[in-house]
């Protein structure tokens, strides 16, 4: 691929990294446990997505390989507790119901835009694993990319 066709392929992968982490925001946001596994399957097609844009081969599981064992673990502790939640949410009421909401939907859109980053820059290293400082750049990037589109998101939205 020539330069103008890669730069083209990661501007493509970046819109579908960002659809998909609308449409797990609004999966997050559903009260209803085991609404993670919609997620897992959502950020499959995600990487998949991606991975075609960029075209190359590249695995949920490579993604999350590079994420190494502390960074899976986070992101299946988060899931559980999410799950835990909004199981216990019902019986806070509407309330309670509500911090579900916005916590699941919070935690789903964080995840999918780190995941689909990885998966971004897994691509771009020909499908190799990253090695664990980069992955680790890239993670910590995508949470302060992802905080910032999130606060860029609420003032437009304070504008109109």
């Amino acid at each position: 691929m020539t330069t103008t066709q890669q730069s083209a392929a990661r501007d493509q992968a970046e819109s579908i990294v960002l659809k998909f982490t609308g449409f797990a925001v609004l999966t997050g946001a559903v009260p209803v446990p085991a609404t993670s596994l919609a997620i897992v399957a959502e950020n499959a097609a995600m990487v998949a997505a991606v991975a075609s844009a960029m075209r190359v081969p590249v695995s949920l599981g490579a993604v999350v390989g590079s994420m190494g064992a502390l960074g899976a673990a986070n992101v299946f502790g988060r899931a559980v507790f999410v799950e835990g939640a909004r199981a216990l949410g019902w019986f806070g009421g509407p309330l309670g119901v509500g911090g579900v909401m916005a916590l699941g939907a919070t935690t789903a859109g964080l995840q999918t835009w780190t995941l689909g980053q990885l998966a971004i820059s897994l691509c771009a290293n020909g499908g190799a694993p990253l090695q664990p400082e980069v992955a680790r750049a890239v993670i910590d990037a995508a949470g302060e990319s992802y905080k910032s589109a999130r606060e860029r998101a609420k003032e437009e939205a304070r504008k109109e």
